[in-house]
């Protein structure tokens, strides 16, 4: 026996039950989206609106206008989209500086900034008295000074590592030899491997390619 045919109304009421379920409802707008949709129909409104100002007795919504205004919104929109790659870099940028560490001692002695040769010789003593993170500190900072010394980096305590590896980073005689260094350095000097002398006369080595001589 045929079942009788469904009349189009319960059909209708049958879609709409189904799609009114919550699996079938459309995902919700992110708060970017919905704030950059609010952006460009302010801005629409306020182009209509300064166009009626300036050109009274033209209409807006004639086919040249609703062209010209879609070109503005395009070109306004490529440079919405330049300002927020350039926001993002800005920020990614940010958080690798402040995830990065600085060295923090003290640079200067009876008042005066100390040089290359007062780290090289901190570091010695360091070593003589088996205190191995000072000695690689030390090592630190006199190959910083004697960079400094070339001219090949500014120095500045607000510097991180990583500051003066991207300074370097274009010249092919200094940049490899500090990254080398760094790479060694950075573990020992921020815990992350054992400061002993092992590490030390490896960090030594690696430094004196680059002026240092612990």
């Amino acid at each position: 026996m045929q079942s009788a045919a469904l009349s189009p109304q319960t059909v209708d009421s049958t879609l709409a039950a189904v799609l009114a379920r919550p699996e079938f409802a459309p995902p919700p707008v992110s708060p970017l989206r919905e704030m950059m949709g609010r952006a460009f129909s302010w801005l629409r409104d306020w182009l209509g609106a300064l166009l009626e100002w300036l050109l009274p007795t033209l209409d807006p919504s004639a086919a040249g206008w609703t062209t010209l205004g879609r070109i503005v919104l395009f070109a306004l929109g490529l440079v919405g989209i330049w300002l927020m790659v350039r926001l993002a870099r800005i920020g990614f940028g940010t958080a690798r500086r402040r995830s990065e560490k600085r060295v923090s001692v003290d640079v200067t002695e009876a008042g005066r900034p100390l040089e290359p040769g007062d780290w090289e010789l901190r570091a010695r003593a360091a070593v003589d008295a088996g205190r191995w993170r000072e000695a690689v500190i030390a090592l630190y900072h006199a190959v910083i000074g004697r960079l400094a010394e070339s001219g090949a980096v500014r120095p500045d305590p607000a510097k991180t590592p990583g500051d003066y590896r991207r300074e370097v980073r274009s010249d092919a005689r200094i940049g490899p030899g500090l990254d080398s260094f760094l790479r060694q350095f950075e573990p020992v000097a921020f815990g992350r491997h054992a400061a002993d002398a092992d590490a030390y006369a490896r960090l030594r080595d690696a430094a004196a390619p680059l002026g240092a001589h612990g």
